[in-house]
């Protein structure tokens, strides 16, 4: 039958090189919206991820309201609703090249520099900060 789960596996929604396990609330909360999270913020994750050439780690996308508060998270943050994630290349490759990719690549967004993540969101303006301390 065309569109049924197999049966005794989990299943995930894919949403291009990322799925929606990826991009849920670490409390396992559920999304308020169609998908995890807003479709600008899937299309931005895929065209990183593309010109990438290699996967890229989602640390945080979706929170929860409840799940951002408990990481300290802002009250407005971007990760509630659903345009933001924290990402990183694999271990070993290059965090200043990951840098350089996600500023260049998000010109109208948020990009925040932390000392092992980046943070990017689809706030519709460009902001930068850096947070690194290394």
């Amino acid at each position: 039958m065309m569109g049924a789960r197999p049966q005794g596996r989990a299943f995930h929604m894919r949403y291009g090189h990322f799925d929606e396990k990826e991009l849920a609330s670490k409390d396992g909360k559920p999304s308020p919206y169609p998908h995890v999270v807003q479709d600008e913020l899937i299309e931005l994750l895929n065209y990183l991820r593309e010109r990438w050439g290699r996967p890229i780690v989602v640390n945080s996308a979706y929170r929860s309201p409840e799940h951002n508060k408990a990481v300290g998270g802002v009250s407005n943050s971007f990760h509630v609703k659903g345009l933001a994630a924290d990402i990183r290349p694999l271990k070993g490759e290059s965090m200043v090249m990951f840098r350089e990719l996600c500023d260049a690549c998000n010109p109208f967004g948020g990009v925040g520099f932390y000392d092992t993540f980046v943070h990017v969101d689809c706030r519709g303006t460009r902001a930068r900060w850096d947070e690194r301390t290394q």
